[in-house]
């Protein structure tokens, strides 16, 4: 616990802050190019928070820094996300430096946002019914050295009070070629004003379609909703951690 009580978690608020270079190359760095929007979506959202108002969708952009001697430290994470007024919460992209993952960072960010979500929702008298965000699974026959991360990555989830969205593949843009295959997401959610046991399949379906529809700009009928969302699709709460099993040829392993 010592390592994380040595981090500090606070959003950037000067589109001139020195950090927000350092910000870009790790947001370069942990993201997928499939699963990455330009940079400069994210560096917009910092002077676009001056003048946000309720009502109103505005990112965030967290970091965490060690703090050394009194000194902060080179950026070891971010957090992307924001509150979407009459949805919920929405972690658009969390990002670890590989050299510092194991010491709080991620949870911390999590952590922090949530309240962040909540204090938007609080703004506008309304509830935070839950924050939803994604996450690519790994290919069956990928090394294990990509299991193995995202079998931490779930872990986390886990930790922070996450559930796997379990019979859904979230079909996403592919970011890098717009005309190749789309990229398959899965997605969790924390249920916050609302209880784990109010999303049943139907409110689920309804959480996976207003994400299309609020983030994604995709409506029924389109490929990217349907092949989502298709019919007979059940989605179910299920704990993180079983998004971690993978199937190869019809055997759990």
């Amino acid at each position: 616990m010592q390592i994380r009580e040595n981090l500090t978690c606070f959003e950037l608020l000067d589109p001139c802050d020195s950090l927000l270079p350092e910000v870009q190359q790790l947001y370069e760095r942990t993201q997928a190019p499939e699963e990455r929007i330009p940079w400069e979506w994210l560096g917009r959202s910092v002077e676009r928070r001056s003048q946000w108002r309720p009502g109103r969708w505005c990112p965030h952009l967290l970091v965490t820094v060690p703090r050394r001697d009194g000194d902060l430290g080179p950026v070891t994470g971010f957090a992307y996300g924001g509150h979407i007024p009459g949805f919920g919460g929405y972690i658009c992209y969390l990002g670890v430096d590989p050299e510092a993952r194991k010491q709080g960072a991620g949870t911390r960010l999590f952590e922090q946002t949530f309240r962040i979500l909540a204090v938007d929702a609080a703004a506008e008298g309304q509830p935070l019914p839950f924050a939803v965000w994604e996450s690519h699974r790994p290919e069956a026959d990928a090394p294990a050295s990509a299991w193995d991360l995202w079998t931490a990555r779930v872990r986390l989830f886990d930790r922070v009070g996450g559930l796997w969205v379990e019979g859904v593949d979230f079909l996403s843009p592919n970011f890098r070629d717009e005309d190749g295959p789309p990229v398959a997401l899965q997605l969790f959610v924390k249920p916050m004003d609302l209880p784990a046991s109010a999303f049943d399949a139907e409110r689920l379906r309804r959480v996976v379609g207003g994400l299309h529809e609020r983030v994604y700009r995709n409506q029924p009928g389109e490929a990217l909703y349907d092949g989502t969302l298709p019919p007979g699709c059940l989605p179910r709460l299920a704990p993180a951690r079983l998004a971690a099993v993978r199937e190869e040829r019809g055997v759990l392993v």
